[in-house]
Order: structure tokens, then sequence, then C-alpha cells
């Protein structure tokens, strides 16, 4: 069974348009590491708030780890979906690392073991050992981000959502990124990564789901998603850099450096 599940999703802002067309969002996702994307408008950033009950269908329903999200509290949400924001600071707002870190596996109860093991992991995870007593916002944007993640990651959730963990982040900080989500997947969570880092897309996420003007175009694996250039056209995105340089090499569609590298060694 799709651990994440929409069926009919309608959704319009108070005195604006739908953001889900006719005849609504229809999704099923399942375990492992699948990104969102399409450009600005798509209706990305909204999907992930009706995951975690920030906002409320007008219609059809949203399903999560077989949780009704309209017949739950955003608190009963926050144990199943751990949610990292693209601003990290509309986020943090504890004193320490190590505080922001624990703050929602405390609130939401848990036991004293629980708590410490999984501040513990996501600390680790994170790069973020050593921090734990700096002010959050004497980081630099890179490690606020990571800052916020690892609190997503804290409450040990079977569900991770990811808005544009890419963002302020180095060569090194995208490779722990990546062998964090592959990590994650491995631990039988679902992760979505939402993103405009087709690079990333093509290196970390095994499965894609494009959004265009609210509707899903496509939602498969990642390298077919990129070898339909009419799809990418149409929802105004980019391949990922070293698919475009396969393509001018006769390589195909290849949408990671490992893929690139066999095809160039056939």
């Amino acid at each position: 069974m799709p651990e994440i599940r929409l069926e009919d999703v309608r959704f319009a802002y108070p005195g604006g348009v739908d953001v889900y067309p006719e005849p609504g969002l229809t999704l099923a996702l399942g375990d492992g590491v699948t990104a969102l994307v399409g450009e600005n408008g798509a209706g990305k950033t909204t999907l992930t708030k009706l995951l975690i009950g920030l906002l409320r269908p007008r219609a059809g329903s949203v399903t999560v780890q077989g949780e009704d999200v309209a017949k739950a509290t955003v608190a009963a949400m926050a144990r199943i979906v751990g949610y990292s924001f693209q601003n990290p600071d509309d986020q943090l707002f504890e004193r320490t690392v190590r505080a922001e870190v624990s703050f929602g596996p405390r609130v939401l109860r848990k036991p004293v073991a629980e708590v410490e093991r999984g501040v513990a992991w996501a600390l680790e995870a994170c790069g973020l050992k050593g921090r734990e007593e700096v002010h959050p916002h004497d980081l630099g944007l890179s490690e606020r981000k990571w800052v916020a993640i690892a609190s997503a990651l804290a409450g040990e959730p079977q569900v991770v959502v990811l808005d544009e963990p890419t963002l302020g982040q180095d060569y090194p900080s995208r490779e722990r990124l990546r062998s964090l989500v592959a990590q994650l997947a491995d631990m039988g969570r679902t992760v979505l990564v939402v993103t405009h880092d087709m690079d990333f897309v093509g290196e970390a996420c095994s499965s894609t789901v494009v959004l265009s003007e609210g509707a899903v175009r496509y939602a498969g694996p990642t390298a077919a998603a990129f070898a339909d250039r009419d799809l990418v056209d149409e929802a105004g995105i980019e391949p990922p850099h070293v698919t475009s340089l396969a393509r001018r090499l006769g390589l195909g569609d290849a949408v990671s450096e490992r893929a690139f590298l066999a095809a160039l060694g056939r």
C-alpha cells in the first residue's frame, strides 16, 4: 500500500483560483526517495502543506501512513511526517542547536531514551556534532538548513519532506545529503524532496513527480521523466547538466554521473 495517497484533491486559497483544477490532484507514493518538481506556482508547496495538515483540502482525501489528514491534528501528523521548510529561518527559534533539534520529540512527549536516540542520530547524520550548544542563528545558511533537516529527523518519522534541501549547500554537503536520503530509504522511510535542483534529482531520487499547473504530468522513474523532452519543456524544467552533456556526446539520456560514466565506458 502506498505511504502517501492523494485522491481527487481540490484546494483553493481564499480569493484565489484553484491550485488543483478539475478533476483534482491524484497521486500515490510508496517507499524510497521521490522528487517533486515543477516551475513556481505548479502546486508543490501546497501539496507538502496538505500532507502535514497545515492546509486542508476543499474536496478529496489525503492519506499518509493510513492516517486521514483531514481528521488528524497537526500534532498527530508531526508524529508521522518530518518537515523541513525551504527557509530555515521560518523554522528555527530555540537558543541552541540541541534544543532546536530536540524540540519536536520533546513536545510529542516521547520517552527520554527515544528523544536522546533520535537527537543523537540526527545530529550525527547532519554533520552537527560539536555544534550542539551554538545558537542556530549564529550559523551560516548551509548549517541552518542542516539544523532544520535534523529537527525534521529527530522524531524518527516514517515520512520525511525536505523543501529545497540543497539551498546554500556546497559539494561535500550535497554528497552528505545524497547519502542521507539514500540511508533513509534503506531504513524503509518515504522521502519526498521538493526541489528546483535537477542535478540532485538525477543523482539522489529514484522516482520523480512532475507537477504543472496543479496537475500531475508524470510520476515514475526519474530517468524516464527526463528522457521525455516534451514533458520537460511543458513543465518548464531543465534536465540535469549531465543529461545535456550525454546528449551532446550521443550517449543517451543519462541523469546521474554513474549512468553517464557507464554509457561513456560502453
